[in-house]
Formats: structure tokens, sequence, C-alpha cells
């Protein structure tokens, strides 16, 4: 684990345990806590300046969402991201994002076209500033923004499960060079959504998830099967 305080994250309506879970998750999905790095307890006490009660409860609840893993006498470690891993992930996503981007047309007008053609102009903004971190932000808003549109609980509930995965791994192999094309990905979903064009919104999301896959499976940081 780096050396570096941790920052946590301040919030007078959550209590210390949630607090410290929000923190610890935080430090793992941007990237800062890497893929089959140790969490030691006592560590993470000291770090955050509490006691080990809400860390270990942080924990635990991390473990259950299936973030890290608990290894008998070794303790806590951040989950390997390995090719089957991923594989599994995109199986969920080619199924769910076509659909619910095809789902979200039923909330289009001309509010929301105005508020996806601001973001991705944010974003290109983001990139020519190479402020990376706002870009990712900007990109959860946008995949968040169309989410919300097919109005349907189980999706958006899902997809929230799935968005911390998706965070991780773009946080993970995101490279200077990927930006621009995912850019341009991004630009041509929204401009398939403002055209109400269920064919191109589907073959735009589709390839924007291809290209991700690829991106990922190519990155340095997926641990290689034996």
């Amino acid at each position: 684990m780096r050396e570096s305080a941790f920052q946590p994250i301040l919030n007078e309506h959550l209590s210390l345990s949630d607090r410290i879970f929000n923190t610890i998750e935080k430090e793992i999905l941007s990237g800062s806590i890497k893929p089959g790095e140790r969490l030691i307890e006592t560590k993470l006490s000291t770090d955050l300046g509490v006691s080990k009660s809400p860390v270990r409860e942080a924990l635990r609840r991390l473990e259950g969402e299936g973030t890290i893993t608990l290894t008998p006498r070794k303790g806590y470690f951040v989950r390997n991201i390995d090719r089957k891993s991923i594989e599994d992930f995109f199986d969920i996503m080619f199924i769910l994002e076509p659909h619910a981007a095809v789902l979200s047309l039923k909330g289009k007008n001309e509010i929301v076209c105005k508020e996806l053609d601001e973001i991705v102009e944010n974003m290109d903004r983001c990139l020519r500033k190479k402020d990376y971190d706002a870009y990712r932000a900007l990109n959860d808003q946008l995949h968040g923004l169309f989410t919300n549109l097919t109005k349907n609980e189980w999706i958006i509930k899902i997809r929230q499960v799935l968005q911390k995965q998706a965070f991780m791994l773009r946080s993970l192999s995101l490279t200077e060079d990927r930006f621009p094309r995912s850019l341009e990905e991004h630009r041509a979903i929204v401009n398939a959504f403002k055209k109400g064009n269920e064919k191109l919104l589907t073959e735009a999301v589709k390839n924007h998830l291809a290209m991700f896959r690829e991106n990922i499976l190519g990155s340095d940081f997926v641990k290689r099967d034996l």
C-alpha cells in the first residue's frame, strides 16, 4: 500500500463506519490501492486515525461486495483482475448496456440532449487541459444519465454495482492515448441518441464496449492466466 495518508470522506450525514467504508473503497476503485495488494487492518486504522472496529466492519462489507477477498491466515487482499473476471464482466455489460441505451430513448427531450452535449464538451475541455480525473467523473455522469433515463429500477440498481467495477477498470487501464478515442466513442453514442436511432445507438454502445474491453485486456495490470 502506498505510504501517503488517506483522506477520509467527510459527510456528517454518514456514520463513521460508512465514511471508512467509502474512503477505503474510493482508494481501491481509483487504483491507489492496486489489485492483489494486501489490506492490513492495523495500518488502515493508523492511516485513518480510527479504531480497528470500523475498519474491520468496512473490510467485511468490501468482501461481501466482492471488492476484496479474505485469505485464511494471510488477511484481506484487493481482488486480482484476471482475464476471466474481465470476460465475465463484459458478458453482462454487452447484454445490459445496449438494452439500457435503447430504453433511455423514452426519456429523450431537448433538455436531456442539451445536457448530454454539455457533458461531452466538458469532457473535451478536460482532455485539452489533461485533467483526466475530471474526465473520468464526467464519463460516469454521462453513463449515469443514460441509466436513469431508462426509469427501470432494476437496471439502475444493477448498473450501480457494475459501475464500481467499470470505474476501477478505467482508472487502472486508461492511458493518455486512449482518452481521445474514448471521447469520440462517447460523442457517437450521444449523436445516435439525439437522432433517436435505436440501431445506431446500439452499434455505438457495442463499439464503445468492445474498445473498452480491448484496452483493458491489453493493459499491464491484468493478471495473466497461468
